[in-house]
C-alpha cells in the first residue's frame, strides 16, 4: 500500500506538471493558429496564407529538402563506418567511438561559423582553391547546410548502427554466403535489413534535428527562407500583436517532426527483425595495409567533422579586427570576453546547473516509473515526455512565452523560463537513460529493502540511486554540456540580463564581431570536451571497481 501510495502520486505529480509546463503551452500555440487576433473569432486565414505565399512553401520545402538530403549523407557516411568498426580489428576503436560523440556535444552554429572562415568567399580554402582555378565559391547556400548538418549529426546514425551490427549473428551472414551471394550482396540483403530499425532510429534523429535547427540556416542560408527562422521572424515582427502567422508556422514545423515520427514507428510495426541466432559476431582479424587502410578510413571519418573547432581554437587567439583575421598572437579576445562580457558566462553555467539539476530531480523518478510501476498513468507518461523531441526549440520557447507571459506565474523576462525550457528539452534523455539502467537492476533489490521496513522514498535515495549512480552521472554530464550550448530556444526567451554565451557568439557573429565570437567558441568547446572526458573516465572507473 504504501509503495503504491508513493509511486503513484509521484507518477501524478509528474504527470501534471508534463500537461502544465509542456501540453496546455503547445494546446495554445496550436488554437492560436486559428485566430487571426487574441480572442477572435475561429479561422483558416493563417494557413490559407501559408499556402498562398510563396516565401512560406519555400521555407516548407527547404526545410524539408535540406534535412531530407542530410538524413541520406549521414546514412552514407556512417553505416559503412558502423560496419567498419563492428567487422574488423581496427585500431583505437574506443578513441574513434569517443570522437565520434563530440559534435554532437558543440553547438552547430560554430561549426557553420568555422566552416565560413575555410570555405566562405574569403575563406582560407576557398582562396587556395580558387588560385588553382577550381570554380569554388563559397560553403553558403543549401549545399553547406546540408554538409554542416551532415557532419554534425551522422554521430547519431553511426551509434545507433553501431549497436545494431554488433547484435547481428556472424552464423546468419555466412549462412548467406554459403548459398553463393558475394559480401557486398549478403551485406545489402541479410546485414543491412536486420539493422534497419537501428538505422532508421538514427535517421529519423538526425531529420527532427535538422529540420529544427535554427543557427545554421541563419548564418550560412543567405536569406533562404526555413521554417525554424522564419516562425522567430514572424515572432518578433509582431510583437504587440497576435502572432497568429507564427503559430500557424510552428503548428506545421510539429505537423513534420510528428509524422516523421509516427512513419519510423509504422513502418518497422509493420516488419520482423527478429533473430533466432543470438551469437555474437565474428571480427575479421586483417594485418598489414588492410588495416592500417581501415584505421585511416575511421580516423579520416570521425576526425574530418572535427575540423571547424579546431580551427576556432587557433583563430581565437589571433589578432581581429571585425571579421578581418590577422596572424598575430593576441588574447585580447578572452581579455574582451571575461572583461566585459563575463556576465553571458556565468548565465550559460548557471542555467545549465539549473536545468540539469531539475532534469536529474525529474527525470529518474520518471524512468523509475516508467520501468517499475506500469501502469495506465505509467503508459501516458511514456507517451507525454516523447512531446519534446517533435518540438523545435524555438516553437516551445514561443510555446513557453505565450503561456507564462502573463497570468498568476509570469516567468518572461526571468531566468527560470530559460531554465524551465532547457528542462523540458533534455528531460527526456535523463528518463530514458535511467530507464535503461533500471532495466539491468533486478527489482528484487528494492522490494528486499521495502521488506525489511524501510518506505518506498527512503529505498528509492538509499537503494536505488546508488545503483544508478554512474548512469545518472553520466547522463547529467550529458545534458549539462548540451543545455550549455543550446541556442535554438534561448534566441527566443533570453532578456539582456539573461544572455547566455551561444546568443553573444550568435549576435557577434551576425554583426561581425568575430574576434569575440571565437573566444566564446572556444570556451564553449571547452566546456564540452571537459566535462566529456571526466565523464569517460568516472565511467571507466565505476565499471572497474565493479570486477
Amino acid at each position: 500500500m504504501r509503495k503504491n501510495t508513493f509511486w503513484n502520486l509521484t507518477a501524478l505529480l509528474i504527470f501534471i506538471a508534463v500537461i502544465f509546463f509542456l501540453v496546455i503551452p503547445v494546446t495554445r500555440i496550436i488554437l492560436g493558429s486559428f485566430q487571426i487576433e487574441e480572442g477572435g473569432a475561429w479561422t483558416l486565414k493563417n494557413y490559407q496564407s501559408f499556402a498562398a505565399y510563396r516565401t512560406y512553401w519555400r521555407s516548407l520545402t527547404n526545410s524539408i529538402g535540406v534535412s531530407l538530403a542530410a538524413s541520406v549523407l549521414t546514412i552514407l557516411a556512417a553505416v559503412p563506418l558502423a560496419f567498419v568498426v563492428s567487422r574488423w580489428n581496427v585500431a583505437g576503436k574506443s578513441y574513434i567511438i569517443a570522437l565520434s560523440t563530440i559534435p554532437l556535444m558543440l553547438p552547430s552554429f560554430i561549426c557553420a561559423y568555422s566552416w565560413v572562415i575555410l570555405l566562405g568567399r574569403s575563406g582560407i580554402i576557398t582562396g587556395f582553391l580558387q588560385s588553382l582555378g577550381v570554380p569554388f565559391t563559397s560553403i553558403y547556400g543549401h549545399g553547406g547546410i546540408i554538409m554542416i548538418f551532415s557532419m554534425q549529426l551522422y554521430p547519431y546514425v553511426f551509434l545507433m548502427t553501431l549497436s545494431g551490427f554488433n547484435s547481428v549473428d556472424e552464423s546468419i551472414e555466412e549462412a548467406g554466403r554459403s548459398l553463393g551471394t558475394g559480401p557486398v550482396k549478403t551485406f545489402i540483403k541479410v546485414s543491412m535489413p536486420l539493422v534497419l530499425p537501428s538505422i532508421l532510429s538514427g535517421t529519423l534523429l538526425v531529420f527532427m534535428t535538422a529540420i529544427e535547427n535554427f543557427g545554421v540556416p541563419m548564418i550560412i542560408g543567405e536569406q533562404r527562407p526555413f521554417l525554424a527562422v522564419q516562425a522567430y521572424m514572424e515572432f518578433t515582427s509582431d510583437i504587440g500583436q497576435h502572432p497568429g502567422m507564427c503559430y500557424a508556422i510552428s503548428v506545421v514545423l510539429m505537423l513534420i517532426t510528428l509524422s516523421s515520427l509516427m512513419a519510423q514507428r509504422y513502418y518497422l510495426r509493420k516488419r520482423n527483425f527478429i533473430q533466432s541466432a543470438r551469437g555474437r559476431p565474428l571480427i575479421k582479424q586483417w594485418h598489414g595495409w588492410r588495416r592500417r587502410l581501415a584505421t585511416a578510413y575511421c580516423f579520416g571519418v570521425v576526425l574530418t567533422p572535427l575540423i571547424p573547432f579546431f580551427v576556432a581554437i587557433v583563430i581565437s587567439f589571433m589578432e581581429m579586427r571585425g571579421p578581418v583575421i590577422h596572424p598575430n598572437f593576441s588574447l585580447d579576445n578572452y581579455i574582451y570576453a571575461f572583461k566585459h562580457s563575463y556576465r553571458p558566462i556565468f548565465n550559460s553555467y548557471f542555467l545549465a546547473t539549473m536545468a540539469t539539476l531539475a532534469s536529474v530531480l525529474v527525470g529518474v523518478p520518471t524512468g523509475y516509473i516508467l520501468t517499475r510501476r506500469r501502469s495506465g498513468i505509467g503508459d501516458v507518461l511514456d507517451l507525454a515526455i516523447m512531446l519534446p523531441f517533435t518540438i523545435a526549440g524555438t516553437v516551445l520557447g514561443i510555446a513557453l512565452i505565450v503561456m507564462f507571459n502573463t497570468g498568476i506565474l509570469v516567468l518572461t523576462g526571468t531566468w527560470m523560463i530559460l531554465a524551465l525550457s532547457y528542462t523540458i528539452r533534455k528531460m527526456p534523455f535523463i528518463a530514458r537513460s535511467s530507464a535503461s539502467i533500471l532495466y539491468q537492476l533486478d527489482p528484487s533489490l528494492d522490494e528486499a529493502s521495502i521488506s525489511l521496513g524501510f518506505s518506498p522514498m527512503k529505498t528509492f535515495f538509499k537503494v536505488t540511486i546508488r545503483l544508478m549512480a554512474a548512469g545518472i552521472v553520466s547522463g547529467a554530464i550529458l545534458t549539462w554540456v548540451t543545455t550549455v550550448s543550446e541556442l535554438s530556444s534561448t534566441i527566443v526567451l533570453q532578456t539582456p540580463g539573461w544572455s547566455t554565451m551561444t546568443v553573444e557568439m550568435f549576435q557577434g557573429i551576425i554583426s561581425g564581431e568575430m574576434g569575440v565570437a571565437n573566444a566564446f567558441a572556444s570556451i564553449l568547446i571547452v566546456s564540452a570536451i571537459v566535462p566529456m572526458l571526466l565523464m569517460m573516465r568516472f565511467v571507466r572507473g565505476e565499471r572497474a571497481s565493479l570486477f
